[in-house]
C-alpha cells in the first residue's frame, strides 16, 4: 500500500488545464492558513504513515507528498513528519510531486537529508510549457523550473519529470525526448483527455496522440546512447512480459484501491489524491480503524467485472488495462463503473505497437495476444 499525503489542494500556479480548478484562481493562496492546517494535521499524518507501515508488514513503504502544490508547506513542518518516522526506525521511501517553482536551497537540503525522490511537472520545451503552466499573474515558469532542476542535479537529489501531453506539444514529443535525454532526465507522461474545462484547453485528438506516442516509443527503444527511462513504456513492456502480474501502474490496475490511499489535513481518507474532497468517496478518518478500512476498501471491486461483461467485452487488452482509471471515467461519464473511453484507442495502438516490437526482438516466451 502506497500512502499519499494531500498537503493542500491550493497551488501557486494557474495552469489552464488544472484538474483542481486552480487554473481559475487569480488570487495567491494564503500560505499561513495552509501551513496552520498542515501543522494541526501532523499527528494525523504520523498515524497514517504508522498504519501504512504496519499494513505493509513493516517493510519498506512509499509515502508521496502531493497537492495541489506540496511545496506551499514550510520545510520544517514536513521535516517534523519525516523525522518522527525516522526516529521510529521506519523504512520509508519519500517522494514528492511538485511544479518545481519553489525549490529553495532549504527545501533541497531537506530532500537530500531524507533522500526524497522529486517528481517535477514540466511540459516539454519552453514554448510548450509556458503556454499553459503560468503563475497567478500570468508569468512563464519554464526558466525558473529549469534552474531548480539544475540545482537538484548539483546537490545529487534524484528527480524525474512528468510531462502532460497536450494539443500544444503532441507533435513535438521527439524534440522533447531529445531535450530531456541530453539533460539525462528520465520522465513519465500523462495524456490530457478528461477535463470538464468549458474552454477545452489543451485536449488531445486520439489519432494524433496515438501516432505520436508510438513514434516516441520507437525513438526511445532504438536510442543506444541515452540511458533515460520513460516509465510508461517500461511498465507496458513489463506487463506484456509478465501478463499474469499486469502493468505496474495505478491507472492500469484491476483495483487501484488495493494499492493506494490518500489522507487530507482533516485526517479524512480517500482512494487516491484525485478523490480528495469528494465526500461521496470518503473512506473514513484516520481516527477510525485504518487496517479494517484498507482491507475492506472494495470501492472499485465490481468495476472490472461489470466492464468485462459490458463495455470491455472481448477487448483484447482488457486484462492489461481493466478499463482505465476510475476517476477519469467519473470525470468523463459521471459514473465509476464505465470505461475511460478517452484512452481506449490510444492504449490499444500503443500496446499493439510495443507487443509487435517484442515479438520481433524478444527471444523469450511471450503470451499470445490476438489483435
Amino acid at each position: 500500500m502506497t500512502g499519499l499525503i494531500s498537503c493542500t489542494l491550493e497551488c501557486n500556479l494557474k495552469c489552464k488545464y488544472c484538474f483542481e480548478k486552480n487554473g481559475d484562481k487569480d488570487k495567491c493562496p494564503d500560505t499561513n492558513e495552509i501551513n496552520d492546517k498542515f501543522r494541526g494535521a501532523i499527528p494525523y499524518f504520523d498515524k497514517f504513515i504508522d498504519n501504512i507501515y504496519s499494513y505493509n508488514d513493516e517493510s519498506k513503504s512509499v509515502i508521496i507528498w502531493h497537492g495541489g502544490e506540496p511545496t506551499l508547506i514550510k520545510p520544517d513542518l514536513m521535516e517534523q513528519v519525516m523525522e518522527m518516522q525516522h526516529g521510529k526506525g521506519h523504512d520509508i521511501s519519500w517522494r514528492i510531486q511538485t511544479n518545481g517553482t519553489m525549490l529553495t536551497d532549504e527545501r533541497i537540503a531537506l530532500f537530500k537529508k531524507y533522500n526524497v525522490f522529486v517528481g517535477i511537472s514540466i511540459d516539454g520545451l519552453k514554448h510548450h510549457h509556458d503556454k499553459y503552466r503560468i503563475t497567478k499573474s500570468g508569468n512563464p515558469t519554464f526558466d525558473l523550473i529549469k534552474k531548480n532542476m539544475d540545482k537538484l542535479k548539483q546537490n545529487n537529489v534524484q528527480f524525474s519529470v512528468l510531462v502532460t501531453i497536450t494539443d500544444n506539444n503532441v507533435n513535438e514529443l521527439n524534440d522533447i525526448y531529445r531535450f530531456l535525454s541530453a539533460e539525462n532526465i528520465s520522465f513519465s507522461y500523462n495524456a490530457l483527455y478528461p477535463t470538464d474545462n468549458k474552454e477545452k484547453y489543451a485536449e488531445l485528438n486520439a489519432e494524433e496522440y496515438s501516432l505520436a506516442i508510438c513514434e516516441l516509443f520507437d525513438l526511445w527503444i532504438n536510442d543506444q546512447l541515452s540511458k533515460i527511462v520513460i516509465a510508461p513504456f517500461e511498465h507496458i513492456i513489463e506487463g506484456l512480459l509478465c501478463q499474469e502480474r499486469g502493468i505496474p501502474a495505478c491507472n492500469w490496475q484491476k483495483n487501484c484501491s488495493e494499492s493506494f490511499i490518500a489522507i487530507d489535513p482533516l485526517g479524512d481518507l480517500y482512494p487516491c489524491e484525485h478523490w480528495v474532497g469528494d465526500i461521496q468517496m470518503r473512506l473514513g478518518n484516520i481516527q477510525d480503524d485504518f487496517g479494517t478500512m484498507a482491507k475492506v476498501n472494495n470501492i472499485f471491486d465490481d468495476r472490472a467485472i461489470i466492464l468485462a461483461k459490458k463495455e470491455c467485452e472481448n477487448c483484447e487488452i482488457f486484462e492489461l488495462c481493466y478499463g482505465g482509471c476510475p476517476w477519469n471515467s467519473y470525470i468523463l461519464n459521471g459514473r465509476i463503473n464505465t470505461k475511460d473511453n478517452s484512452i481506449c484507442y490510444g492504449r490499444k495502438r500503443l500496446i499493439k505497437h510495443i507487443y509487435q516490437y517484442l515479438k520481433d526482438n524478444y527471444k523469450g516466451k511471450l503470451k499470445e495476444i490476438i489483435f
